[in-house]
């Protein structure tokens, strides 16, 4: 009898965990992915805005960067992202552009028009790079795509002097 109890309870303990593996992944597949936005444009709740009053100062510590490599070269994001966060950025997602990205050197992407952050980002990369308005967001923060020509970043201000009020998206994930 002995024997049996053991595979009783053995048995019971396997389907216990079998049961909550299912679970968990069944939310892990129907979890809301991050970086997404609501139908209207909204940003997600993984942040809430906060204006930025015409005059006042953005600082690269209040801005989170996300770098993709639409390029060949291996590691790209991942080094750009260590040398924007080296200047003083808040590191978002280094990661893979998507495949129909065409880049050869550069671009800064932003949600918002006229964004103060995206055009501090851009500074980093020289007075030359443009902030690019895109109503994909990739990653957290203000998104920056380096292709297989880009050599690195250009010396720069960390600080910028917003010209317009507008408002900015304050993250709220445990990162931050």
């Amino acid at each position: 009898m002995g024997r049996q109890l053991t595979t009783a309870v053995t048995m019971f303990v396997l389907v216990g965990i079998l049961v909550v593996g299912a679970i968990l992944g069944w939310r892990s597949l129907f979890a809301e992915l991050p970086g997404t936005a609501t139908a209207g444009g909204e940003t997600s709740a993984s942040c809430t805005t906060e204006p930025i009053k015409a005059g006042q100062r953005v600082r690269a510590a209040q801005v989170e960067v996300s770098v993709f490599n639409a390029g060949t070269t291996s590691g790209l994001a991942d080094e750009t992202l260590g040398l924007l966060r080296k200047r003083g950025f808040q590191p978002g997602e280094a990661s893979n552009a998507p495949s129909d990205a065409d880049v050869r050197r550069v671009q800064v992407w932003s949600t918002i028009e006229d964004d103060a952050e995206a055009r501090l980002v851009a500074l980093q990369f020289g007075k030359t790079v443009k902030v690019t308005y895109s109503d994909v967001d990739l990653g957290p923060g203000v998104d920056v795509l380096v292709g297989d020509d880009f050599t690195g970043l250009s010396k720069a201000k960390t600080t910028l002097r917003v010209k317009a009020t507008q408002q900015r998206c304050v993250s709220q994930s445990p990162n931050a």
